[in-house]
């Protein structure tokens, strides 16, 4: 299978939608358009929505600034005091949406709904800066908000598979390795992700960008089916992994920006050395994908028959 576990969004796919990013972000109708188009022009195997990470910030009353190619945050809240979100926000549009791609795609199809996993939502609630120095000084406060917002994104993400979804996809980029020390992740993180898959009534799908390897062992303990993983992380060690919880991911998102056909075809192939059953980008597209680049990719998992 090839998908888009994170967002297929790109400059050239929009132009083709005849809209903006912000209005595939803030309008239903061109969220499921733009859902729809990749799964047409690029060739995924799967849609999902929504395309960006502060769905659930902005329904906790965090304000964000919707230029450029995805919002972020331009007024945060002063303290995590109520957590519950459903019903605030964009979150019935995103519930709406994917119940209009099933009507689209039809029974059968994949659909992902995509949700932020508690500790990258602590920190599009307080900032990174808040959120880092909270992890420092008093790791129990920030776990607990962990525990306290997982959930009520269990409670969102519930409502996605009622409306549709077939998988969930945790995105937490700020537990990388890369920003959070590993310790600390196991200290405030995983307990927190096991309590949100444990209630949900449909496979969980966890990114975390970077070199995920010092965590690999982690994953399992979370209860998600599948790890999206980088390439960053040596695949070879990860493979290990695909034992006990399923991979996805493989090929790196610059690599299928400026990478030759050639060379995306030839990682793309390769994620079968590795045990990677579900091939898809590291991450979110680069605005500046060329299509044609991510049909090479398409074509050689068509080729392997995955």
């Amino acid at each position: 299978m090839v998908a888009a576990i994170t967002s297929p969004l790109t400059e050239e796919l929009l132009g083709l939608c005849g809209f903006t990013w912000s209005s595939a972000h803030r309008s239903r109708e061109h969220m499921v358009k733009a859902a729809l188009a990749a799964k047409s022009a690029m060739g995924f195997e799967t849609v999902r929505v929504p395309f960006d990470q502060c769905v659930e910030a902005e329904a906790l009353g965090v304000e964000l600034d919707f230029e450029g190619c995805y919002p972020k945050p331009k007024r945060l809240v002063e303290e995590i005091g109520e957590s519950d979100f459903l019903g605030k926000g964009r979150t019935m549009m995103v519930l709406e949406a994917i119940r209009d791609l099933r009507k689209a795609v039809g029974p059968g199809f994949p659909i992902l709904g995509g949700v932020t996993g508690p500790f990258t939502l602590i920190n599009y609630l307080l900032g990174p800066a808040e959120t880092m120095l909270l992890t420092r000084r008093n790791p129990g406060v920030i776990k607990n908000y962990a525990s306290k917002l997982s959930v009520s994104v269990a409670n969102y993400a519930g409502e996605m598979v009622s409306a549709g979804a077939d998988a969930i996809v945790i995105e937490d980029m700020a537990s990388s390795p890369d920003v959070l020390n590993p310790t600390i992740f196991r200290m405030v993180e995983v307990e927190p992700l096991r309590r949100l898959t444990s209630m949900l009534n449909a496979p969980c799908i966890l990114h975390i960008c970077g070199d995920t390897l010092k965590i690999l062992s982690d994953i399992p303990g979370t209860g998600v089916k599948v790890f999206h993983i980088d390439p960053k992380t040596n695949l070879s060690v990860a493979k290990d992994l695909a034992r006990v919880v399923t991979l996805a991911g493989g090929v790196g998102t610059f690599l299928l920006l400026e990478g030759s056909e050639k060379s995306i075809l030839e990682a793309s192939l390769s994620c079968l050395n590795y045990d990677i059953r579900i091939v898809a980008p590291a991450c979110a597209l680069h605005p500046k994908t060329p299509i044609e680049k991510v049909k090479a990719m398409v074509k050689a998992v068509k080729k392997l028959g995955l």
